[in-house]
């Protein structure tokens, strides 16, 4: 034993109050144990704080893949489901972009713009008296696309709704109905009206989808959504309407 460590055992037997069978083997002893037990209390701090330093270091140290891909999982564990769109909003939405697609393929037509709104029967919105309130998940909807022309001001009917349809009751009475098949399995019928009239009366469309919906979009010789507006014929003829419904930028279902 050094003279440092005999100078420690000496001090720690006099605060202990030694024995009086004192031997100088049992105090090197206890001096050895209180050394053991503090050289141990020691290595185990050291280690403690080599686990917490490595705990926050190691995200750093992995490949940042590894970090990429760890990301990801916890934002997507985190993240909650997008709500779904409003019926209402939905409807509007198909609406406005209708209104795009007509006045890109008339730009003699001005003021163009529409007023959809989910349910199958669309509604003169200045008639309305309080909000209407709508099922959240509404699959149908309708609505008119407003436009002014050469005479004046008036509108298309718009409807998109999963009624029995008939090819013969569409038809029915019509000079022209024909239908032509779609690259994606549906049928647009195709329909014009004379109603014991020189001119055309009603065009008209329908889209019918092998999933049961149908898009219908009629002209009329009036303004369908007031019931005013008399004509001589029909603003759009079923050419136009029939882009309308196929326009593949719209999404109906």
């Amino acid at each position: 034993m050094s003279e440092q460590e005999i100078r420690e055992g000496m001090l720690l037997a006099v605060w202990d109050e030694p024995p009086l069978d004192f031997d100088p083997d049992t105090l090197i002893r206890r001096v050895e144990q209180k050394k053991s037990r503090r050289r141990a209390l020691v290595a185990v701090g050291v280690a403690t704080a080599v686990i917490a330093v490595a705990s926050f270091s190691l995200p750093g140290l992995l490949p940042r893949e590894n970090r990429d891909s760890q990301l990801a999982a916890d934002n997507q564990t985190s993240a909650s489901p997008a709500p779904a769109e409003a019926a209402e909003k939905k409807a509007q939405r198909i609406g406005d972009r209708l209104a795009a697609s007509l006045g890109a393929r008339t730009p003699s037509f001005k003021e163009i713009y529409a007023s959809f709104g989910p349910g199958r029967n669309a509604v003169y919105r200045t008639q309305q008296t309080q909000p209407p309130e709508w099922r959240h998940d509404e699959k149908e909807y309708s609505g008119f696309l407003y436009l002014t022309d050469g005479i004046g001001p008036t509108a298309l009917q718009v409807t998109v709704s999963r009624r029995t349809f008939t090819k013969n009751n569409y038809c029915a009475g019509a000079p022209l109905c024909q239908e032509v098949k779609q690259k994606d399995g549906s049928t647009v019928h195709q329909v014009e009206q004379v109603y014991a009239s020189p001119q055309v009366q009603q065009a008209s469309v329908a889209r019918e989808f092998d999933s049961g919906l149908i898009v219908e979009i009629s002209s009329f010789a009036y303004n369908p959504s007031n019931g005013v507006g008399q004509r001589e014929t029909v603003p759009v003829r079923v050419g136009v309407l029939t882009d309308l419904v196929t326009d593949p930028d719209i999404s109906w279902e």
